[in-house]
């Protein structure tokens, strides 16, 4: 076997050679594998923490996506109330312009009563306001007012009016007169007047004719003997005065009954 030489003057066989480099191909092996051993172990523990990162990072996503889906399931039930709200709102508009349209009939229908009953009302109210106007002036028609004498304590106003009379020459109808009285609320500056009630329409004309010409009134002595008009009478009147006294001028017959002014017999309205 040949070989080679060593310094110590020992000789390397073949043998050995192979021995050495298998034991130093074992050893670079090992090497290696101890390398890649440790690089396995770091890349591991790479992996490991980048597991652990990405595992709480899913568990937020996760986390997130549920709180989304909560709220998203909220706003989706609230926008289903409101949409449930919005069809029945829809189903419900035809009764609202129903019942809409029939309350406007009732209001028209209510309006049109309330009109038609206070024209009615009106028209009633009228009515009898002419009836009792009528009945009053019945019960005037009577009548006869007296004004201007001067009022005393416990006087006699029946036995007034007939020395009245009897100043008129109507001595022999004292019979006429049925009752006489004071009329109104007492005043110290102006006697009451006193209101006479005869028996006779006709002797009442008569009386009020004789009570106006010049004698009689001197022997009146300023106490006048007049109709005793109604309220109502009595105002439109007063207003048909002046129309009364251009008529007397012009020597016009002015007649003046049941709240009409006449004019040489034709009636005159009274604004």
């Amino acid at each position: 076997m040949s070989g080679r030489k060593l310094r110590s003057g020992k000789t390397v066989g073949k043998a050995e050679k192979k021995e050495r480099k298998r034991k130093t191909s074992l050893r670079e092996k090992e090497e290696i594998t101890n390398e890649e051993s440790a690089m396995s172990d770091a890349i591991l523990e790479e992996l490991k923490s980048l597991r652990s990162d990405l595992t709480q990072q899913m568990q937020k996503i996760s986390d997130e996506l549920a709180t989304f889906q909560g709220t998203t399931d909220t706003r989706l039930a609230k926008i289903e109330s409101v949409i449930s709200k919005i069809d029945e709102i829809d189903h419900l508009k035809p009764k609202v312009e129903k019942l809409e349209e029939e309350v406007g009939n009732m209001k028209q229908s209510v309006s049109t009563t309330l009109t038609e009953t206070r024209n009615l009302f009106q028209e009633c109210n009228e009515e009898l306001k002419r009836r009792v106007e009528r009945l009053e002036r019945y019960s005037r028609d009577f009548n006869i007012r007296v004004v201007g004498v001067v009022e005393q304590d416990g006087e006699d106003c029946l036995l007034i009016i007939r020395n009245y009379l009897t100043l008129l020459g109507f001595e022999d109808d004292l019979g006429e007169i049925e009752n006489a009285h004071r009329t109104g609320r007492k005043r110290e500056e102006k006697p009451r007047n006193i209101i006479v009630k005869l028996y006779s329409r006709p002797f009442k004309r008569v009386l009020l004719r004789a009570a106006k010409n010049q004698e009689s009134k001197q022997v009146l002595n300023g106490v006048r003997f007049v109709e005793d008009f109604t309220p109502y009478d009595f105002e439109i009147r007063k207003k048909a005065l002046p129309i009364m006294k251009d008529a007397f001028d012009q020597g016009k017959k002015v007649r003046f009954t049941r709240g009409k002014l006449f004019i040489d017999g034709k009636a005159v309205p009274v604004e």
